[in-house]
């Protein structure tokens, strides 16, 4: 399959399956999703405050309405229209002031000076890895920000995801790229009460990249991003990262840096 024919199918997923589209989300859950990212780097809410934030990728808006309740300045992009239509309600019924600027858009596709300014942060949690070109996307993010400016990437590890990988090789054996009998056969794998947008992201999207600590220790480099902190935290990178496969543990991780330059 194509580059372009495995991106209009990771579109036509989320178009149909927003994702998380979680529910019953109180502001104090919402501020939670921010807490967790801010823990990454060891600071708490009060380090969103008036700072300006990307998130690319930001699926239904659970993450950029909870730092836009924290105080950030938040513009976030998806390229799935269905997932924007649901982060724009959450922010109107959640954000009585403050709310995230939501943009219909291909992480892939944007310019550098495509705002016309420069971001304190830049977010992918969980988005990268469902583009065509995981790197490309991560260059783009990094060219948004000022100097200083930090940024946090969430992605699949190419090690701990193992046992998930082999199932999702059975089921695109068995179901092909038809994202319904997809999803319908990852339901086997999962308990039926599991809602089905989640089972949709694991078993219905037909691509998704893996990678490792030393790659992403790599992209840092190559743009000047200087290591803060990950979530888990990691010593030496490959043991490590056998150690959560055995564990059954991180099959996605988190690093952060500072941009140098």
């Amino acid at each position: 399959m194509n580059s372009k024919k495995k991106e209009e199918l990771v579109k036509e997923l989320y178009e149909k399956h927003p994702y998380p589209s979680r529910i019953n989300l109180t502001n104090e859950k919402l501020e939670s999703f921010a807490l967790w990212t801010a823990k990454t780097i060891n600071e708490d809410n009060s380090f969103w405050k008036d700072k300006e934030v990307l998130e690319l990728g930001c699926g239904t808006g659970e993450l950029s309405v909870g730092l836009a309740l924290c105080g950030a300045k938040v513009t976030a992009i998806d390229f799935s229209s269905s997932s924007i239509k649901k982060a724009t309600l959450l922010a109107e019924r959640n954000c009585k002031t403050n709310k995230p600027t939501y943009l219909n858009k291909n992480i892939l596709e944007l310019k550098e000076n495509e705002f016309d300014k420069k971001f304190d942060i830049f977010i992918a949690l969980g988005s990268l890895h469902h583009t065509i070109d995981a790197k490309k996307g991560f260059e783009l993010g990094c060219k948004q920000l000022k100097k200083n400016g930090i940024i946090f990437v969430g992605l699949y590890n190419k090690y701990s995801r193992v046992r998930h990988r082999i199932k999702r090789i059975l089921v695109r054996a068995l179901a092909g790229n038809d994202i319904e009998k997809r999803i319908k056969l990852g339901e086997l794998f999962f308990n039926k009460k599991t809602p089905k947008e989640r089972i949709a992201d694991k078993f219905g999207q037909v691509h998704e990249s893996y990678h490792s600590i030393s790659q992403i220790q790599k992209w840092f480099k190559e743009q000047n991003i200087e290591f803060i902190g990950s979530k888990p935290e990691f010593t030496t990178p490959r043991i490590d990262e056998i150690k959560w496969l055995i564990q059954r543990k991180y099959a996605f991780f988190v690093m952060s840096g500072r941009l140098k330059k």
